[in-house]
């Protein structure tokens, strides 16, 4: 057991079979409560929207069912969740949820219950843009400087910036050389905006230059006009990395030890690495990491000079840095994919999390000694003799065996069965889908055969089939006859879609388990 770990405040597990990323965990006074106290609005893959307002249960006490205050199934898969003035006649905070082909807008507000079951919260719609390119992420700010209000900034799969002025939608632009999207932020100092692109650099874009540059409604249009005519959109700088960044993120630091005017800092989040830049793009610090991280944040500064940094890894690990140095190391429940801070009535400054299959935790820093203590033992003389008689029998075991045959299996078991997978041209003639329709619309369904060949003879052999959800298979345990050397033996199952979702892997696995004779174990090894 660890000493330092992260201490459970409040938690709770979102659905079943959900999938979350680092877009989808939102934290801030959704309802403008006034109270100064925050929210956690948590969205997932499977386009449910949460909103929680944690309370720690006493002592003995189950959780309070009333931490929840929203739970709406939106049908889409839930992107990114930020929350801003999105609302051009209001000040106030609303809620932007990103879906693959469409922006909402929503306004959260809650009623005062006339019973103890407390409040009442609804879910409003203000506005919505239909997308018509498949959006990957998006960032928000006073764009341009404007002052009250924020605007909205999407990029697309396809490497477009599409800029949406609250109710309106501005123009859109195609970043240059563009394949992959990366990692989108906005610096509201330098008015610009900070992506990292598949050529592994961090590039910055003005506003300026974006709202100037050539129009297009296509790649093609937009390549053909910036040899013509308009102005040529160009990265203001660049920076080459030599890494994918999973996270960029703009936060301020003071920019001497006298405690001068604040300057603007991105970090960027390497696979490996650990960044920090000036606004010019030029590199304040680097850190080398020695694990795989999974998320960061970025928090205010313990003192002048000095940048703080939360970072989560793949060990369940949640690490605190000022600058390069590491200040503490607490383990966490699960790895975290999101990390946010929260203020909460009874306790500011909570950390929370978020793994990619939805436990959501509330913690602190702390210690968590531990008082178990190795109890003593029993002091007993040794006959030596007896330890020799022992030793030369177990050497004389072991002689024996290796001049037969290992009790173990031998290195090339792999080699001894061959299994072969082909997946049908066509789709069934007659779906044999177990579920017969999905949304009104039927269900497809195609013909995969598995072969088995093996070298040397096995018995019993058992055979499971595994696909990811939606994705389900008609059979998935197979129960085979025993094989002779050189045999071979074939199934046959259907596959087909088990939901109203796109699957985010068509891969599956087939595992074979068999007994196999031996001259020590005739009964045969599993």
């Amino acid at each position: 057991m660890s000493l330092f770990k992260a201490r459970e405040w409040w938690a709770s597990v979102l659905g079943e079979g959900e999938e979350f990323d680092q877009g989808c965990l939102c934290v801030g006074d959704v309802d403008n409560s006034g109270t100064g106290f925050d929210k956690v609005v948590v969205g997932s893959y499977m386009g449910m929207l949460r909103v929680f307002l944690p309370r720690p249960s006493k002592p003995g006490e189950a959780a309070e069912a009333d931490t929840q205050l929203l739970e709406v199934h939106l049908k889409d898969p839930i992107i990114q969740l930020e929350l801003g003035k999105f609302v051009s006649c209001s000040e106030l905070l609303h809620l932007a949820v990103l879906h693959p082909r469409k922006l909402s807008v929503y306004a959260v507000a809650g009623t005062a219950g006339n019973v103890e079951h407390g409040d009442q919260y609804q879910l409003r719609l203000v506005y919505e843009h239909t997308l018509q390119r498949t959006a990957c992420n998006m960032t928000y700010g006073p764009f341009g400087g404007v002052t009250g209000h924020h605007f909205i900034c999407i990029q697309s799969m396809d490497g477009m910036l599409m800029f949406f002025e609250q109710e309106t939608f501005a123009f859109g632009r195609f970043l240059p050389g563009f394949l992959l999207p990366g990692p989108l932020c906005y610096c509201a100092r330098t008015d610009a905006f900070l992506t990292v692109s598949s050529a592994r650099q961090v590039e910055s874009y003005r506003y300026e230059a974006l709202a100037v540059a050539t129009d297009a409604d296509t790649r093609q249009e937009a390549e053909q006009q910036t040899k013509s005519s308009g102005k040529r959109l160009q990265a203001d700088w660049t920076l080459v990395l030599g890494e994918a960044a999973l996270d960029l993120v703009v936060c301020s630091f003071s920019a001497s030890s006298q405690g001068s005017a604040s300057s603007q800092g991105i970090l960027v989040l390497g696979e490996r690495s650990l960044y920090c830049l000036k606004d010019s793009g030029q590199v304040r610090f680097m850190k080398k990491l020695e694990y795989n991280p999974s998320c960061f944040l970025p928090y205010a500064a313990a003192g002048d000079g000095v940048t703080s940094v939360l970072m989560g890894n793949h060990n369940s690990m949640l690490l605190v840095y000022h600058d390069v140095t590491l200040k503490w190391a607490a383990q966490l429940a699960s790895v975290p994919v999101a990390l946010r801070l929260a203020n909460f009535q009874d306790l500011r400054g909570v950390v929370v999390s978020l793994s990619a299959d939805g436990q959501l935790q509330c913690s602190y820093m702390g210690t968590d000694p531990s008082f178990f203590s190795v109890p003593k033992v029993e002091a007993r003389e040794v006959n030596y003799e007896e330890v020799e008689a022992e030793m030369r029998a177990l050497q004389k075991v072991i002689r024996e065996t290796t001049r037969t045959q290992d009790i173990l299996p031998r290195a090339d078991i792999e080699d001894e069965l061959i299994i072969t997978a082909s997946v049908s041209a066509d789709l069934d003639k007659v779906s044999k889908a177990l579920l017969s329709e999905i949304n009104g619309a039927a269900v497809p369904s195609i013909t995969v055969q598995i072969k088995v060949k093996v070298k040397g003879a096995v018995r019993n052999p058992k055979m499971t089939v595994c696909v990811q959800p939606p994705l389900a298979v008609s059979q998935d345990q197979f129960v085979l006859d025993s094989l002779g050397s050189g045999a071979q033996s074939s199934v046959s199952f259907s596959a087909y879609l088990n939901g109203p979702y796109l699957p985010a892997d068509l891969a599956g696995d087939v595992a074979v388990s068999y007994s196999s004779p031996t001259e020590l174990n005739p009964s045969g090894e599993y």
